[in-house]
């Protein structure tokens, strides 16, 4: 059984499409990139694994458990979630941005578990727990924001264009980061990314949307042989030949 599964999932603002009938498996360990333009649908099927979208039709399931019949609280607090921005709390040091999910849950090692989060992220605790996201770069940023989601050890880890706003040698180092993070713990992750080449990189399946549809779906290794039409347009403009 996947661990979040998604069966045609349907979401109009307005006269907006957003998703139309779109179906996605995502098995434990995964790490599944949906790639597209803006207005693809990307991001709001992102968001309906977590709740923050609710579905005109079709259903969506969470650990064998349909997501409109648990108490959306406690879903978001047991899947890790990390925002385009980061989403940090500026007049919150590093360690209590990073322990914000074990203390909402609480956990007594709170504070442990966001040392423990900022070292697996990549960032020394003992150099950055009392430092403020002002006096950070936008890698490190992120980096907290990784550390935050991972916290509270979620089995699932959902991310919203997190290395995007990232120059590229930046981007690059968060990318690794993000890797061995993945196989350290072991997390199934799934994350939206404009950027193809990208996706290629850090996922192990990619799905590529456009109006709201999945117009091709393979392993990564599979997809540069397989596009055509819009998905071969996006390998070439990330410069990876289809």
């Amino acid at each position: 059984m996947a661990l979040i599964e998604i069966d045609g999932a349907e979401k109009r603002y307005g006269d907006a499409v957003a998703l139309d009938g779109v179906s996605l498996r995502v098995g434990a360990g995964e790490c599944v990139a949906l790639v597209g333009e803006s207005g693809s649908g990307k991001t709001t099927l992102l968001r309906t694994i977590n709740r923050l979208t609710a579905l005109d039709r079709g259903r969506v399931v969470v650990r064998g458990e349909a997501v409109d019949e648990v108490d959306p609280v406690a879903l978001r607090r047991s899947i890790g979630y990390v925002q385009q921005d980061g989403g940090l709390i500026p007049h919150w040091t590093c360690l209590a941005n990073a322990a914000l999910v074990p203390e909402l849950l609480g956990h007594p090692d709170a504070e442990r578990r966001g040392r423990r989060a900022l070292d697996t992220a990549g960032l020394d605790p003992q150099v950055f727990a009392a430092r403020y996201p002002r006096e950070l770069s936008g890698g490190q940023r992120q980096r907290v924001a990784i550390a935050r989601a991972i916290a509270a050890d979620p089995d699932i880890l959902l991310m919203d264009e997190p290395f995007g706003a990232l120059d590229a040698i930046t981007r690059h180092e968060a990318q690794e980061a993000f890797m061995a993070l993945r196989s350290s713990a072991r997390v199934t992750a799934v994350f939206v990314t404009h950027d193809l080449g990208e996706a290629l990189r850090v996922a192990t399946r990619v799905a590529v949307m456009r109006a709201g549809r999945i117009v091709i779906e393979a392993p990564a290794a599979e997809v540069a042989g397989k596009a055509t039409g819009y998905a071969a347009e996006l390998l070439a403009r990330s410069g990876v030949s289809a």
